[in-house]
């Protein structure tokens, strides 16, 4: 739900708040006030709000050339070695978007121009954050179990002939 909020709300929005203001900039003369801060806060939002998805789904940036040529061993434990630092950075972000979150409360801490308070996409961090070190924890955990999906040769995620396709 949180990704599809992202895709089809915070993501079109955004589109729109820059070319209005690029049209109303170049073609007018007045760019409009705050869309560099909505902008701003619109693409941090499409940002974390796709982490937890493209995590789950395993869509996220890696070297499936060469992963796939691995040996199943290795393959784990570059997983491993990679969930483990995921979960170190994400654990780091989700801390100090508490401290962040908790310091913004405080001070009313509000953008300069449209006067929008910085807490609640503080607060979005942290949850994302935190709820993606728990996903990368328990993804982590799951892999590690012996099971016998783990214990096969991972099967390269591309077919490597037409009869794999299924295409008749």
């Amino acid at each position: 739900m949180i990704h599809l909020f992202a895709s089809f709300v915070a993501l079109p929005t955004l589109t729109l708040v820059i070319a209005a203001d690029v049209t109303m900039r170049y073609f007018v003369n007045r760019p409009i006030l705050g869309a560099v801060e909505a902008s701003q806060f619109l693409l941090l939002l499409v940002f974390t709000l796709g982490l937890n998805f493209t995590t789950l789904t395993e869509k996220h940036i890696r070297m499936d050339l060469l992963f796939d040529m691995m040996p199943r061993r290795m393959q784990l434990g570059i997983e491993i070695l990679s969930m483990f630092c995921g979960i170190v950075l994400f654990g780091a972000l989700a801390r100090q978007s508490f401290d962040d979150y908790r310091f913004s409360i405080m001070i009313s801490d509000a953008t300069e121009e449209l006067n929008i308070p910085v807490w609640p996409f503080q607060f979005i961090m942290l949850v994302v954050f935190s709820l993606l070190c728990v996903q990368l924890v328990v993804t982590t955990l799951l892999k590690l179990m012996p099971t016998p999906e783990n214990s096969k040769t991972r099967k390269s995620a591309r077919p490597k002939s037409l009869e794999e396709t299924g295409v008749k």
